[in-house]
């Protein structure tokens, strides 16, 4: 069927629009590295995946609240390394940011005592000495879910380094130890003294352990460049899942340390990516974080309007549609899993 003269105009207005658009958005990603990197974005660079894409990642190594102030200032734009309670903090605030992805799911994060200690469960932890804090919600969210209030009975050992933790609990200064996906090497080398008890996420599983975020105008300005992004993402998530091994080797050279240390939470079960953004379980972390008193709103605050998870799902359509016949039943299980968490 022929286009009319004038039908034809529209189309070709259209597409010149869109092209337009489309070359507007910048194609360079200033991206806030985590102190431990993050595997997907060195899978990757490696693979080739940005540079198919077309997008280039400038990395620039930030941690801890230099990180946020970083993106919220306007000096990188997309921040992995980060938890999802940092996040929400600033949202909170009333800082202009969106999560619109996810790294790990959840860490490799152990709940330690001293060897021999028996564990019965999260309730264990009632009036017993703690290094960690009640805003850690992986943990108090389930005590408050059994009707517990976290803040006073369990006490909390302030304790800022996780290897001050896991001396405290070997002196006994704490009973228990909350201790980050980094101290995992040290926690399996000292086990004649600690014994692991437990795992965040056992506790609260897929609990977000990692969101990604940006700037609100950078997503609103750079929508195709932030689905670009998530496709090179979820088909390294697709290669990490199958070849384990190799991306040890890849972080253990990214980061400068060593196999074992990369393995040691790597290769362990708890240790999950993800790049779903997971509105649901961000919700949750939302609410516990709320009713610990840890949040600070400021008026107006909706952190729907925080929350991307569109782009995502174009994203994730769209690396079906050009890549499902080289692993289908991975594909199968991102699909599953969106549907279950958003």
């Amino acid at each position: 069927m022929k286009l009319s003269k004038k039908l034809l105009s529209v189309v070709l207005i259209l597409v010149v629009l869109a092209g337009t658009a489309y070359a507007e958005e910048t194609r360079v990603i200033r991206w806030g590295r985590g102190n431990s990197g993050n595997a997907l974005v060195t899978i990757a660079k490696k693979l080739g995946y940005f540079d198919e894409a077309g997008l280039t990642i400038e990395e620039t190594p930030l941690d801890g609240d230099s990180a946020l102030s970083a993106l919220v200032g306007g000096h990188v734009d997309v921040l992995s390394n980060n938890g999802t309670n940092m996040p929400l903090r600033y949202i909170s605030a009333g800082d202009k940011l969106t999560i619109f992805g996810g790294h790990m799911l959840t860490g490799c994060m152990p709940v330690i005592a001293r060897k021999g200690t028996v564990w019965h469960g999260v309730e264990d932890l009632l009036g017993k000495k703690v290094a960690s804090n009640a805003g850690v919600y992986a943990v108090s969210g389930p005590l408050m879910d059994k009707g517990h209030d976290p803040k006073t009975e369990v006490e909390w050992v302030q304790i800022a380094v996780d290897s001050d933790k896991l001396a405290a609990v070997i002196n006994g200064r704490a009973d228990y130890a909350v201790l980050g996906t980094g101290r995992m090497y040290a926690a399996l080398s000292m086990k004649d003294q600690i014994e692991i008890m437990t795992y965040c996420s056992d506790l609260t599983p897929n609990y977000s352990c990692c969101r990604m975020e940006t700037r609100d105008e950078f997503i609103q300005e750079n929508p195709t460049t932030i689905k670009l992004l998530l496709k090179c993402l979820i088909r390294a998530q697709c290669y990490y899942e199958a070849h384990k091994p190799e991306v040890v080797k890849m972080m253990a050279e990214e980061l400068g340390t060593s196999e074992e240390y990369v393995a040691a939470y790597m290769m362990n079960e708890h240790y999950r990516i993800h790049v779903d953004p997971i509105r649901k379980p961000v919700f949750r972390a939302w609410d516990y974080m709320d009713r610990l008193g840890v949040l600070e709103k400021a008026e107006g605050v909706k952190l729907e309007d925080h929350i991307n998870t569109e782009l995502y799902k174009a994203a994730l359509d769209e690396v079906i549609a050009e890549h499902k016949s080289e692993a289908p039943e991975f594909y199968d299980r991102m699909l599953a899993f969106y549907q279950e968490n958003n």
